[in-house]
């Protein structure tokens, strides 16, 4: 029988809040009904608060590690997020 610890259970929570969380983005892209709109990226937003306590949590415990990124990594994603941006106020 395989027993399940805090680390387990946290995991399990976080991988949860992802999934809904690209589930109510989804909601919210697909969404027609302004009110309703509102109130699930009202939701979402609070589902990235809590995943992002979660993710402290466990950081903090030491069960989940990162990497920091480079400085020319960091570069690289600006000048990608930059391309996106302007492709985007092209349209």
């Amino acid at each position: 029988m395989n027993k399940f610890g805090d680390k387990e259970i946290t995991q399990t929570i976080l991988n949860e809040h992802k999934l809904c969380a690209s589930s109510l983005t989804n909601l919210v892209l697909e969404s027609s009904n302004q009110n309703l709109r509102n109130d699930v990226e009202g939701i979402l937003n609070r589902t990235f608060q809590h995943q992002k306590a979660i993710f402290d949590l466990m950081s903090q415990k030491g069960w989940y590690s990162s990497q920091m990124a480079s400085a020319q990594e960091m570069s690289t994603a600006k000048q990608e997020v930059s391309k996106i941006q302007s492709s985007m106020n092209m349209m």
